[in-house]
């Protein structure tokens, strides 16, 4: 994979994390993993697999810190929007303040943290948003997903987009699309199809059913759903497995951080065994505890 690291106070931390990363990396595997620090400026149009944002600055003597939030014409917002899109796979906010009483609420800093704290958040409010409307065509689709134990939710929005049905489990997705019942002129139609290239590239499978075959025939038009999903592996005791003290979206971050953790643990236990007795070390003066948030991401937007 390789990496890149924005900071998101200024050029003169990003230039210290770059001389670290430069004495404790081999220069031959630092020019593999295409390692990158610097300001948001340097990647507009370049990304990488795994991106650090670093929001690490000395704590106020006088909480909370001012506030950013645009700036004069909007730099702040487009710094912190290119900063956030920059992962193709993973991103980890790493910071020292604490988010709840250093910083004001609406500060993009907090807003960014409170992201990678739950990820899940903005979906799920966005998926919850009143006024949404199913088509008749889509509630029988869902009802038998639903009825065969699967985790169906409709009308589920990604960034701006938005697929008819999304069915979730095992850590996987596939968005199932109603055509039938909506009349779409040339122009959305290929919107239609924009839209699904978009999400594929981020990782989304589709399947369709037809509106002409479900009517004649539901148990041939939902066949190719039920096939896709025993291909991806998304089984329909998945709804079963979940927390119900959590959204879906949640449970499956906590999962994934569980099965990562364990996996830690066992590759530090091994590496310990073949290691000499730790030596004593003297105790440094305390510092700004710096805190990790990790997660998955593609393509995310702050506003």
């Amino acid at each position: 994979m390789s990496f890149g690291v924005v900071s998101m106070v200024g050029d003169r931390q990003a230039m210290k994390i770059d001389a670290i990363l430069r004495q404790r990396i081999e220069p031959a595997e630092y020019k593999r993993r295409r390692i990158l620090c610097g300001d948001s400026a340097q990647f507009q149009g370049d990304e990488r697999d795994v991106m650090f944002l670093s929001v690490v600055d000395a704590p106020p003597a006088n909480p909370p810190l001012p506030i950013r939030q645009e700036g004069p014409k909007k730099i702040f917002k487009k710094r912190f929007n290119v900063a956030a899109s920059r992962a193709r796979d993973q991103m980890w906010v790493v910071h020292s303040l604490d988010h709840e009483t250093d910083l004001k609420t609406g500060d993009y800093r907090r807003r960014l943290i409170e992201h990678a704290i739950n990820p899940a958040a903005w979906e799920v409010k966005t998926n919850q948003l009143p006024g949404k409307t199913d088509s008749a065509f889509e509630r029988q689709v869902q009802a038998i997903l639903t009825a065969a134990n699967y985790v169906v939710l409709p009308k589920f929005h990604v960034g701006s987009h938005r697929v008819d049905l999304a069915v979730i489990g095992g850590g996987r997705r596939l968005a199932v699309e109603c055509d039938g019942e909506r009349h779409l002129e040339p122009g959305q139609l290929q919107e239609d199809v924009e839209r699904q290239a978009v999400l594929e590239r981020l990782g989304w499978q589709f399947v369709r059913v037809r509106g002409s075959i479900f009517l004649r025939d539901e148990n041939r038009a939902m066949e190719p759903v039920f096939r896709r999903l025993e291909e991806l592996g998304i089984t329909p005791d998945a709804k079963a497995s979940a927390d119900p003290e959590l959204p879906v979206e949640a449970n499956e971050h906590v999962q994934r951080v569980v099965r990562r953790a364990e996996e830690l643990r066992s590759e530090w236990r091994e590496a310990a065994r073949s290691k000499e007795p730790a030596k004593t070390t003297v105790k440094q003066p305390d510092k700004p505890a710096l805190r990790h948030r990790r997660y998955r991401t593609r393509h995310f937007s702050m506003v």
